[in-house]
C-alpha cells in the first residue's frame, strides 16, 4: 500500500536453500547489507538515508558504491561517551543527525567538526496514540477494575532496562504506603535476553500486583492479567497459546495505543536510551510521564512537562565503554506518593499538560524540516563514472617488509585504495591487531569494535595472511561490483526486485 518502491530484505519462504544461508551467514544481512549494492544499481540513489543504530548501519561505509551517493545517516546515541569506532564512523556520513538534543551535545563534545552534525530527529508518536475520552469506562472495556491506579511501562526485557529497580521501588511503596489499589503494569516479554521476571516478582513479594499482557498466538487475541507462567489459557480461543507480548508476536499499533490509556502514570526505568519513543506514545495518549534523568530521556522527559528521575551514579561499563545510570529508587517511591497523593482531576490535568507539550515538541512536521536540509543539500549521484578496477598481486610477488605499519600500508594501498583506510582509524585498530597478534573477527567490516555488548565472539591469532585473505576478499567484491556497474557483469533480475 506505500506509494513507493518496496527492496524487502528477508528472503521468502520460497525461496532456495542456498539463498537462506547466505542470508543468515552475516548478521548486517538483516539490516540489508547483503542486498545494498544490488539495490544501488537497480535505484541509482542520489542519497542513502538510513536510521538504525550505528552497529546496524556500519557495513554502509564500506560498500564498493560509497563514493556513488550521499549518505544521511540518523542514528542512536545513547549514552556517553561513544565508542570511538562509532564516532569515526558518524564521520563518515554527508549528514548526521542524532536522535535527541542530549545526543547532539554529547557528538559535538567527542567528535568537534570532524562529524557533519544537523541536528535532532526525534521521532514522533503513531497517530493512533490519542487520549480516550472516559479512562474508568475504557478500562472497564478492557477488563480491568476502573477504580485501580496503574503505573505502567513499555519496554522491551533486556539488560539495560532496570526492571529490577522498577520492581523494587514498586515493592517499596506497596510497603510503605500499605495501598491496595495501586498495580504496576508491565507491557513486556517473558522469556527474553533480559530479567527473570518472575523471579523477581517473588522476591519483593509483589506477584500479585504486577499486570503483563499476553498475546494469543492462535487467533491474536490480547489478554491483560497477573504474571501465570510462560504460556497460559487463550480467554477468546481456549487454547494454550497465550505468551507474554514480545518484539515478533505482540499488540498492534491501535491495540498498543488502547495499553497506554490504561496507565494514570507512566514510567521509563532504563540506564540509557536512544531515544525511548515509549515515552512519547504515552503523553500523546494523556499519560503524565517520568524517566530517568540521563541520556536521551533527559531531552525528552523535560520536553513532555515530565518528572526527570534524579540519577544515584552513573557506572563506566565494561562492554560498550559508556556509563550507564543507576537512577535513585528511593525518589521514585517518593514521586509515586506525592503523585497518587493528588486527586483524580488533578492527575487528568497532568495529562492534559503531558498531550500539550507532545503536541508542541514532537511533530513529523519539524522533523521533516531538518531532513529536507540533506535532501536539499545533496548533490546529484554519479553512477556513470568509468570503471574502477583493482589488480591483485599474484602471492609470489608480495614484498618483505620490516615492520608491520610498512606492510599495512602496502596492503591498503594495493588491495583496498578505494576504501580511505589508510591512516584511519580503522587501520590504527588493524595495526594493533597485528602487533598484539590477535583479533576478534568480523563479517563486515575491516575489524570488530572490542566495546560492545553485541560481541560474544573471542579472539583469535591475527597475522599478516589474515589481512590479505581479508583484504584480498574486499577487492574480489569490489572488482565484482564495479564490473556489474558498467555493465560487464551482467546480473539476473531477481523477482525481489520487481
Amino acid at each position: 500500500t506505500i506509494p513507493w518502491k518496496n527492496y524487502p530484505i528477508a528472503p521468502s519462504r520460497s525461496d532456495s536453500d542456498d539463498v537462506k544461508r547466505l542470508y543468515g551467514s552475516n548478521p548486517s544481512n538483516q539490516f540489508g547489507a547483503w542486498r545494498f549494492e544490488r539495490i544501488c544499481l537497480d535505484f541509482k540513489p542520489d542519497i542513502v538515508i538510513m536510521q538504525k543504530d550505528p552497529w546496524m548501519d556500519s557495513w554502509v561505509k564500506h560498500s564498493p558504491y560509497r563514493p556513488f551517493f550521499s549518505w544521511a545517516w540518523a542514528s542512536t546515541v545513547d549514552s556517553s561517551p561513544q565508542s570511538p569506532e562509532w564516532v569515526n564512523q558518524f564521520a563518515d556520513a554527508d549528514y548526521f543527525y542524532t536522535l535527541s538534543e542530549w545526543a547532539e551535545g554529547v557528538i559535538k563534545e567527542q567528535a568537534g567538526d570532524s562529524v557533519n552534525l544537523i541536528g535532532s530527529v526525534t521521532m514522533s508518536a503513531a497517530d493512533e496514540f490519542q487520549p480516550v475520552p472516559n479512562k474508568a469506562a475504557h478500562r472497564l472495556a478492557m477488563g480491568l477494575d476502573p477504580d485501580w491506579k496503574i503505573i505502567g511501562t513499555v519496554m522491551r526485557n533486556q539488560r539495560r532496562k532496570l526492571f529490577p529497580d522498577l520492581l523494587q521501588a514498586f515493592a517499596k511503596y506497596l510497603s510503605f504506603t500499605g495501598d491496595k489499589d495501586t498495580y504496576l503494569y508491565c507491557h513486556t516479554s517473558y522469556p527474553d535476553n533480559g530479567w527473570d521476571l518472575p523471579q523477581l516478582m517473588m522476591k519483593y513479594g509483589i506477584s500479585s500486583r504486577v499486570l503483563f499482557t499476553y498475546s494469543c498466538e492462535e487467533c491474536g487475541s490480547l489478554t491483560i492479567g497477573k504474571f501465570s507462567d510462560t504460556v497460559k489459557l487463550c480467554r477468546s480461543c481456549k487454547k494454550y497459546a497465550a505468551k507474554p507480548c514480545s518484539v515478533s508476536s505482540g499488540a498492534t499499533t491501535e491495540e498498543l495505543a488502547k495499553i497506554f490509556n490504561l496507565f494514570d502514570l507512566y514510567i521509563q526505568c532504563a540506564n540509557s536510551e536512544g531515544m525511548g519513543i515509549s515515552q512519547m506514545e504515552a503523553a500523546a495518549c494523556a499519560v503524565p510521564i517520568m524517566s530517568t534523568d540521563y541520556s536521551a530521556m533527559e531531552s525528552i522527559v523535560r520536553k513532555l512537562n515530565g518528572y526527570p528521575i534524579p540519577v544515584k551514579t552513573k557506572v563506566l561499563e565494561l562492554e560498550t565503554g559508556c556509563y550507564r545510570a543507576i537512577p535513585d529508587i528511593d525518589e521514585i517511591v517518593s514521586y509515586w506518593k506525592m503523585f497518587f497523593g493528588l486527586s483524580n482531576e488533578d492527575r487528568l490535568e497532568a495529562g492534559r499538560k503531558a498531550r500539550s507539550a507532545y503536541e508542541a515538541n514532537f511533530n513529523w512536521d519539524e522533523v521533516v524540516k531538518k531532513w529536507m536540509i540533506s535532501l536539499d543539500q545533496s548533490p546529484k549521484a554519479t553512477w556513470d563514472k568509468p570503471l574502477r578496477q583493482i589488480n591483485l598481486p599474484q602471492d609470489d610477488t608480495i614484498p618483505k617488509f620490516s615492520n608491520n605499519k610498512a606492510f599495512l600500508d602496502w596492503a591498503i594501498k594495493t588491495y583496498v585504495p578505494y576504501a580511505g583506510l589508510l591512516n584511519s582509524y580503522e587501520a590504527n585498530c588493524i595495526l594493533r591487531d597485528l602487533n598484539f597478534q590477535t583479533c576478534k573477527p568480523n563479517p563486515c567490516g575491516f575489524f570488530f569494535s572490542e566495546n560492545s555488548y553485541f560481541d560474544r565472539v573471542s579472539h583469535q591469532s591475527f597475522d599478516k595472511e589474515h589481512v590479505l585473505k581479508i583484504f584480498r576478499g574486499k577487492a574480489e567484491i569490489f572488482n565484482f561490483w564495479e564490473k556489474a556497474r558498467v555493465g560487464i557483469n551482467k546480473l539476473q533480475n531477481e523477482d525481489w526486485l520487481l
